[in-house]
């Protein structure tokens, strides 16, 4: 499936303007309001050469950090606030048009999560790649008689916690791209990649609405080399 470039530019600015006003986005990507308001409501669209130096502006390291600002806030145990990270429909559609620019080139056949607070990000993600989606679950689904497993130990608090992934919802050899809502130690993650490849999937990339620190990094490192991002780092 081919998707056009200005027609993303154009889903871009839509989000955008829901966080930032015209004369904001003017400054941050250098291009005048009334261009901006004729783009948004379909007037008109950026050439194709326009298009891709306005994705990689929207996409920006410089913008998205000033995203991250209005969004990202921790409690006084020191833990992400998540709940308005991970249901705003714009900044997930936002994340989801980075997911799919990031990731369109690794063959990606289908995109897993774990519930529940993934599942957003990795519904919207799966649609633009055209990808089948599955969610990785904490209890065995009913209608299924076999299924792969993995358990791990949480960090805070200590639990054992067991994923399961009814058997033939990932068919062999498939590549796998892993969406996460939160990633901090890494261990959900690495028990997820192990049950893809349990099931006789290829996990290929990981993409992460927030990644808290760095000592998950030599965990997903481990699986999926350095085809690995995270839309908000703290």
């Amino acid at each position: 499936m081919t998707v056009d470039e200005r027609d993303l530019v154009v889903e871009l600015l839509t989000s955008m303007k829901k966080f930032f006003k015209f004369k904001e986005l003017e400054k941050l990507i250098d291009l005048t309001s009334p261009t901006i308001w004729r783009y948004v409501h379909g007037e008109v669209k950026p050439s194709a050469e326009r298009a891709r130096t306005l994705l990689m502006k929207l996409l920006d390291r410089a913008i998205l950090e000033k995203l991250r600002e209005k969004f990202v806030e921790f409690d006084v145990e020191g833990f992400a606030k998540t709940y308005e990270l991970v249901y705003n429909i714009d900044l997930l559609n936002i994340a989801s048009i980075d997911a799919y620019i990031w990731s369109q080139n690794l063959g990606v056949n289908c995109v897993a999560t774990v519930e529940v607070d993934g599942i957003a990000l990795a519904t919207l993600t799966a649609r633009r790649l055209n990808s089948k989606l599955v969610v990785i679950k904490k209890r065995k689904e009913v209608g299924y008689q076999k299924f792969y497993e993995v358990s791990y130990v949480t960090s805070s608090p200590p639990e054992v916690v067991t994923l399961y992934l009814p058997s033939g919802v990932i068919e062999y050899g498939e590549k796998v791209l892993v969406v996460d809502d939160v990633v901090r130690s890494g261990r959900t993650s690495a028990a997820v990649f192990e049950l893809i490849k349990k099931a006789g999937g290829r996990p290929v990339g990981f993409y992460a609405l927030l990644a808290i620190g760095d000592s998950w990094r030599q965990i997903i490192e481990k699986y999926v080399g350095n085809n690995y991002k995270a839309f908000f780092q703290v």
